[in-house]
């Protein structure tokens, strides 16, 4: 009898400890955390560097006016500026990805090196008042100069993505530039006519020089694509429009022609020019929190 019992608690010990194993939990297999998805929402700030080239229509003219001679006309001509030069800045921005569509801002600011140069030399008219010789007597240039030193822009994006992390997008917005004129205009008198005292004529050699803040708008358009990680690389077309500069300055008058010249004398040069742009520029940018949301392992 005690071997039955002994032997009945040695199966009912090995049925518990069977039964306490199977309620022990099985652990999971190892799962690697999913791989980030890119997104386009979020923060970027970048550089970039390109070329520009601008098309630009100029008018100048010049008169002279006295109190005895009355108004007379110097010189009026219409050129063109095509001001050519690098460009190098960087840009920030803000991205809201939706679906495939992207909508964003940026704003950027660039160096220039552009600048260009035209001249434009005449006679004056034999009929004028005081202007007696004609193209014999007397002779003007006008020298000018024009540099966009530094622009900026502040531009709203949209676009839509393709295979690969690829952004084709348009843009517009405000554009803004610091522009400087430089002028000389400068006089010359037939040697053969008027001795030296006279020279170099009625108007002396004059110089002046114009730095102007001008805003406009801007519109373009670009392609964007991830590299690695949060990097990018963009292309991108810009035209900006900046409007009309117009600057005004007064030549210097030679006291030896005496009163009849300077008595009331003036003669004002006024140039007006319609500056706008074309950029081509590549950049990089690198966005912040680019990934999706990264799950801790088991």
């Amino acid at each position: 009898m005690k071997k039955i019992l002994l032997a009945g608690a040695a199966a009912a010990a090995l049925l518990g400890g069977a039964a306490s194993a199977a309620d022990l939990a099985v652990k999971a297999p190892y799962r690697a955390p999913p791989a980030p998805v890119w997104s386009w929402t979020g923060f970027y700030i970048g550089i970039n560097g390109g070329g520009s080239i601008g098309v630009n229509s100029s008018i100048q003219s010049a008169t002279f006016t006295s109190a005895a001679l009355g108004t007379n006309g110097l010189l009026s001509s219409t050129n063109r500026f095509v001001p050519t030069g690098g460009v190098f800045g960087g840009q920030l921005g803000y991205n809201w990805q939706v679906a495939n569509w992207v909508f964003g801002v940026e704003a950027d600011w660039q160096w220039s090196s552009q600048k260009d140069s035209n001249n434009y030399c005449t006679s004056p008219a034999a009929t004028d008042a005081f202007f007696f010789f004609g193209g014999s007597g007397f002779g003007y240039c006008l020298n000018n100069e024009q540099k966009i030193k530094d622009f900026g822009t502040a531009r709203a994006r949209a676009g839509v993505t393709t295979i690969g992390n690829t952004l084709w997008y348009v843009t517009g917005g405000a554009a803004w530039a610091r522009v400087e004129d430089n002028h000389a205009f400068l006089g010359a008198a037939n040697a053969d006519i008027f001795p030296p005292p006279l020279q170099p004529g009625p108007f002396l050699a004059t110089a002046a020089s114009f730095s102007t803040r001008r805003t406009g708008w801007t519109v373009g358009g670009g392609v964007e694509s991830q590299l690695w990680g949060g990097w990018t690389a963009k292309l991108e077309y810009l035209y900006v429009d900046l409007g009309t500069v117009s600057n005004t300055f007064a030549v210097a008058l030679n006291p030896a022609f005496g009163a009849a010249l300077t008595t009331g004398g003036v003669a004002p040069v006024t140039t007006s020019t319609h500056v706008t742009d074309n950029i081509v520029r590549v950049g990089l940018n690198y966005k912040f929190g680019w990934g999706g949301p990264i799950y801790a392992a088991y």
